[in-house]
């Protein structure tokens, strides 16, 4: 009998004997985890929902949370204000009834600052194109200046004596 055969015959018998075992164990965990989640509930999903709405929501569920206002930024600029913006955990999630939720908007100041960032933003690269091309124009205009500049030295000039 060779080796193969050998290490055949004994992966055989070592899972006829354990794939019970394994199996039994697999089902015990995936029962307990099943158990525990069946009281879970999902995260409504409240994003783009004026902040009041959404308040109302998450109380109907009974969740704790907390209204986080965001920082300025260029993303939050053509949103409208006091509407959620983010919501962690994920809306359609399904958690625990105690969990915390964080709900994120932007008020009317996060809004007007968002805009005048996205305004700066554009501005800035509207400059950048505009240097862009004067620095393609003044390359151009040189590189007319040195060809022009080689071909007169290039010509011919008529020599002292030929006069």
């Amino acid at each position: 009998m060779g080796k193969l055969q050998i290490i055949g015959r004994l992966a055989r018998v070592v899972s006829a004997a354990v794939t019970p075992v394994a199996l039994d164990e697999a089902t015990k965990i995936i029962n307990n985890q099943l158990d525990k989640r069946k009281h879970y509930v999902k995260i409504p999903d409240v994003k783009s929902l004026p902040l009041d709405e959404a308040s109302k929501v998450l109380e109907q569920y009974e969740f704790n949370y907390a209204l986080v206002k965001l920082p300025a930024d260029i993303k939050y600029a053509n949103n409208d204000s006091d509407t959620i913006l983010h919501i962690l955990p994920k809306g359609g999630t399904n958690v625990d009834p105690t969990t915390f939720v964080k709900i994120y908007y932007a008020d009317a100041d996060t809004i007007e600052k968002s805009n005048t960032l996205f305004k700066n933003m554009v501005d800035q690269k509207i400059d950048k194109q505009e240097k862009r091309k004067q620095t393609v124009r003044n390359v151009a205009n040189k590189s007319k200046q040195v060809a022009a500049d080689v071909g007169n030295k290039i010509t011919p000039r008529k020599r002292n004596s030929d006069k």
